[in-house]
C-alpha cells in the first residue's frame, strides 16, 4: 500500500504545475488500478481546507473527496498523536507535526509515503518505511 502526501493530491487538482499535475494524476490512477492507495482523515482534511482556500468550486470538492473517501484509512489515535509530539519536540519542528502525523499513518497503514515536500527526508529515520519525493 501506498500513502499519498495531501500534496499529491493537490497538484492533481489544481493548474499550478502541469507537470506535477500530470505525475500526480498518473501515480493516483496507478495506485487505484492497483487496489494500493491510501489515505488518512487527515490528508482529506488538508485536501478540503486547500481547495477551500484556492477557492475551488465546492462542486469539484465534493466529486473529489467522495472519490477519495473511498480510500481513507482509519485515523490516527492518541497514541500516534503523543508519538509525533515527541518527534517534534526533539526535531525542535513542531510546526511540521502534520508531516510527523501523516509519516505515523503510513507507517501504520503503508509499506511507501510518496509527497513533493522534501522535509519529509527529515522524518526517514523514524520510520521503517520508504519516503519518496517526487
Amino acid at each position: 500500500m501506498v500513502y499519498l502526501d495531501t500534496n499529491v493530491l493537490i497538484y492533481a487538482a489544481i493548474e499550478q504545475d502541469i507537470e506535477k499535475k500530470e505525475t500526480s494524476i498518473d501515480v493516483i490512477e496507478k495506485l487505484v488500478k492497483n487496489d494500493a492507495l491510501i489515505l488518512s482523515p487527515l490528508v482529506m482534511q488538508e485536501y478540503i481546507f486547500t481547495l477551500s482556500k484556492l477557492k475551488i468550486d465546492k462542486e469539484i470538492i465534493e466529486h473529489d473527496t467522495a472519490f477519495y473517501f473511498n480510500f481513507v484509512s482509519e485515523n490516527y489515535n492518541k497514541k500516534m498523536l503523543e508519538e509525533a509530539l515527541q518527534i517534534c519536540l526533539n526535531e525542535k519542528n513542531c510546526k511540521n507535526i502534520n508531516d510527523i502525523l501523516h509519516m505515523k499513518l503510513a507507517t501504520q497503514y503503508a509499506n511507501k509515503l510518496l509527497t513533493y515536500d522534501s522535509d519529509f527526508k527529515k522524518l526517514q529515520k523514524h520510520t521503517n518505511i520508504e519516503i519518496e519525493i517526487l
